[in-house]
């Protein structure tokens, strides 16, 4: 069995942070559940330095905040693999996101070797060692861990600094280390705590809506997002997107007819379908009441849509040409998300490649910008 430090009071974590201060990267992961909770629940975090492996237990130990300076020192590098959910839970639970950043997933995927490669496939491929993955499902916040837990949380960070030191080998030689140190860094880049504005975007559905469907709509989801935290439930088990739309779309709503909505379902929402109806009737009445602001809409874009149209066409047959070339997935260079989120900003007037920034602006600026013509 794979050895490791075990760490759960304050000074035992206080002393190995000191420690960690002193290394050039350190490997991170975590272990939470989040099924069925308003956010994942932390119940481990694995830490692996040159010549250590430390598991810190978050359920005797949920302050995390000893871990907030190394997390931001700028002379260790933390290393991931596809690190986006550890990101979050660790800028929760410690205060700090972990920077500078290197996600395995993403090196591997622009050193050639695939994208979305999990963990396992990657040691393999680059270390030649098989790990068991036969705990991915198990309950990290019960105590005490098992034998087999406790082997596989410390593998999974086990053999990462060592793929890490790879893949900055083979991305040095191709030229695309920044390429993947830079877009590690993005996992950095989301919001803390989402504003209310962000339950509005996550309403699948809501552009379907218009006038005061759009608007109870709003409020119901605003109202889901602050009762399904109260509860630390997760949303879909509170109120589906589906069954709330329904909901806005109703002229009236009895006990009786919740049942019959769409997304409903009887041993999730039951206990909870009473609380639709109080929300229901506060939502009719904040959007009939006078001065109530318009429901939001995503902006019009500034270019008209058919010239949009083609754009989009062109660029995406860019991109694609140019990921050829470099015998890399077209995702990979831009994505189809990354290339929306141009052409919504691109008012007509300055270069399409004015949106762009990094290693992207000086790999495909000169494309893009033809593609616009």
């Amino acid at each position: 069995m794979t050895d490791f430090l075990w760490l759960e009071r304050p000074d035992e974590i206080a002393a190995a942070c000191a420690r960690w201060l002193r290394a050039g990267a350190l490997a991170l992961d975590t272990e939470f559940v989040f099924e069925r909770t308003f956010r994942p629940r932390l119940g481990l975090v694995q830490v692996a330095a040159p010549g250590e492996i430390a598991l810190v237990d978050t359920v005797l130990l949920p302050d995390l905040s000893a871990l907030r300076p190394v997390l931001e020192a700028e002379a260790v590098t933390k290393v991931v693999h596809a690190g986006s959910g550890d990101v979050d839970v660790l800028r929760r639970a410690a205060g700090a996101a972990p920077r500078p950043l290197f996600d395995t997933q993403i090196a591997a995927a622009f050193a050639g070797l695939g994208a979305g490669l999990s963990y396992a496939a990657l040691v393999e491929l680059l270390a030649g060692v098989t790990l068991a993955k036969h705990e991915t499902r198990t309950d990290w916040m019960r105590r005490p861990l098992t034998p087999d837990q406790l082997r596989y949380a410390a593998e999974d960070v086990e053999h990462l600094l060592g793929v890490a030191a790879e893949l900055e080998r083979r991305l040095a030689r191709l030229g695309r280390l920044e390429w993947a140190r830079e877009d590690s860094l993005e996992l950095v880049a989301g919001e803390a705590e989402p504003g209310p504005e962000t339950a509005l975007r996550r309403l699948r559905g809501l552009d379907r809506l218009s006038g005061r469907a759009r608007r109870i709509a709003c409020e119901l989801a605003l109202w889901r997002e602050r009762e399904a935290e109260r509860l630390d439930l997760a949303r879909p088990f509170l109120l589906r997107d589906e069954t709330l739309l329904a909901l806005a779309r109703r002229p009236g709503a009895t006990a009786a007819e919740l049942a019959k909505l769409p997304g409903y379902e009887a041993r999730r929402h039951a206990e909870h379908a009473g609380l639709w109806l109080a929300a229901l009737a506060s939502a009719r009445a904040a959007a009939d009441r006078p001065g109530t602001a318009p429901a939001p809409r995503p902006a019009r874009p500034a270019v008209p849509l058919e010239r949009l149209k083609r754009v989009g066409h062109a660029l995406a047959e860019a991109v694609a040409r140019r990921a050829g070339t470099l015998e890399l997935a077209p995702e990979l260079i831009l994505s189809r998300r990354q290339r929306d989120r141009l052409l919504r900003a691109w008012d007509g007037a300055a270069p399409l490649s004015s949106g762009l920034t990094g290693w992207r602006r000086e790999l495909l600026a000169a494309a893009v910008d033809a593609a616009a013509e």
